[in-house]
């Protein structure tokens, strides 16, 4: 769960050239169509963000921004104490949040936002400032809906794409991935590249098991949110595993590099052997700014569909700014989410490579153009799929991931079926959601 904060945090910091990209330009209505106000009386802000950041990067994303269009704002950075988790910082009662930044696949966990109830739901708050729901693409608005309601407002997106390493399909004569091919395209692709040759042993494909089940393209919950249980045993998990998985995945010559792999804690090929090793053809992971690939020949295409899903790809991966329960400023707090997901905002935090939130065709257009990125097939490869329905996110989701992926080898080299697979995984989580929540 570290990495992938971590990675959330890093794909953040591409708004960094926001910034300066917004020095000088004109303030404009905010996302309601209502100006912020000329002169709001000044006010200090509390700020938390849910990733390992540092004061100074947070001034980078935000503070200097929020100080250069609300000067009436200060912004107070509240950073994460190695000692003392964020539930003992707020039951102190010394410890204030007006603003707390998080992605949706950890707003739920254990000691987050909800979690500790720091949320609230910001329906009448969005009424009263007159901001637009409808300016949302709205699988961002709905991801965080289904988690009880509107508890933040999305300033940054990402999803899941397919990179590839263009120098193996050179290697191989093989024609590269293209947008909108389906999970059997794939499959037949990576049986291409499965392969040894000259004492390396190539294979087609890989994913990181735990983004994809969290972002699986049939929108099937982890956990049921209600009933704190996990139901694995269905034909649609079932379908979701063997075509995304085990087709794409068992080809001839992959039993080696598994039962290399096998007490590497993610168990099957992943970022190292992507970006490092560089035997793996194919790799679907999170958008971000990749600067551990930039030493690569690679470029990236939109996750493959299924066939009766064409352009369907992953869930959405949106992050918000939730206005705390705790907050006594919050129509202060409200002035300065309105500020990132305006469009003044938007069109440069698109520029500089990060997803926008917002449905706005002209924002979308200008996707990467400030980036070392923009000669890469990204701005297809993101915009290609619509996002799949979003399925709830809760603090138990992990245990369903773990289980999956602490298997997935034996899966994949014909130890183990797919139905122990699912029931062991399911009986394993559901132990331990018993456990924890007793």
């Amino acid at each position: 769960m570290k990495k992938q904060i971590h990675l959330l945090a890093g794909a953040l910091l591409l708004s960094g050239a926001v910034l300066s990209g917004c020095s000088g330009a004109k303030s404009e209505p905010a996302a309601g169509g209502s100006a912020a106000p000329a002169a709001m009386k000044p006010v200090e802000l509390y700020f938390y963000h849910n990733g390992n950041i540092t004061e100074e990067q947070f001034n980078t994303m935000y503070g200097d921004y929020i100080k250069q269009k609300l000067p009436n704002v200060t912004t107070k950075f509240v950073p994460k104490d190695k000692n003392v988790s964020l539930a003992e910082m707020i039951s102190s009662g010394t410890t204030k949040i007006d603003i707390f930044i998080d992605s949706i696949g950890q707003i739920g966990l254990k000691g987050s936002l909800l979690d500790i109830g720091l949320n609230q739901d910001m329906t009448e708050l969005v009424k009263k400032h007159n901001v637009d729901l409808n300016r949302f693409e709205p699988t961002t608005l709905e991801a965080v809906k289904v988690m009880g309601g509107l508890y933040g407002l999305p300033i940054g997106n990402s999803a899941l794409v397919l990179m590839y390493n263009k120098d193996i399909f050179d290697k191989f004569g093989v024609a590269y991935p293209k947008d909108g091919m389906t999970w059997d395209e794939l499959a037949d692709l990576s049986r291409k590249l499965t392969r040894s040759d000259g004492g390396v042993n190539y294979i087609g494909y890989t994913t990181s098991v735990n983004h994809f089940l969290r972002l699986n393209p049939l929108s099937l919950a982890n956990v049921d949110p209600k009933e704190k249980t996990v139901t694995l045993e269905t034909d649609a998990w079932k379908k979701l595993l063997q075509d995304t998985l085990m087709k794409p995945m068992q080809a001839e010559g992959y039993s080696q590099v598994l039962n290399d792999l096998k007490k590497q804690w993610y168990k099957i090929p992943y970022i190292d052997e992507f970006s490092k090793t560089r035997n793996v053809a194919m790799f679907s992971f999170m958008y971000a700014d990749y600067a551990w690939a930039k030493e690569m020949n690679w470029d990236v295409v939109a996750l493959p569909t299924f066939a009766d899903k064409p352009k369907v790809g992953s869930q959405a991966y949106p992050s918000y700014m939730f206005i705390t329960s705790i907050s006594e400023h919050k129509d202060e707090a409200m002035e300065v989410v309105k500020l990132f997901t305006s469009d003044e905002y938007q069109t440069q935090f698109s520029k500089t490579g990060g997803i926008t939130v917002l449905k706005n065709e002209a924002v979308k257009q200008v996707f990467g153009q400030d980036t070392p990125l923009k000669d890469k097939n990204i701005k297809n490869a993101v915009f290609y799929n619509s996002s799949a329905p979003a399925a709830p996110k809760t603090r138990y989701d992990v245990f369903v991931e773990d289980g999956i992926r602490n298997q997935v080898t034996s899966l994949l080299l014909g130890e183990k079926d797919l139905n122990t697979v699912l029931r062991t995984a399911q009986e394993e989580a559901n132990t331990k959601i018993q456990s924890d929540t007793k």
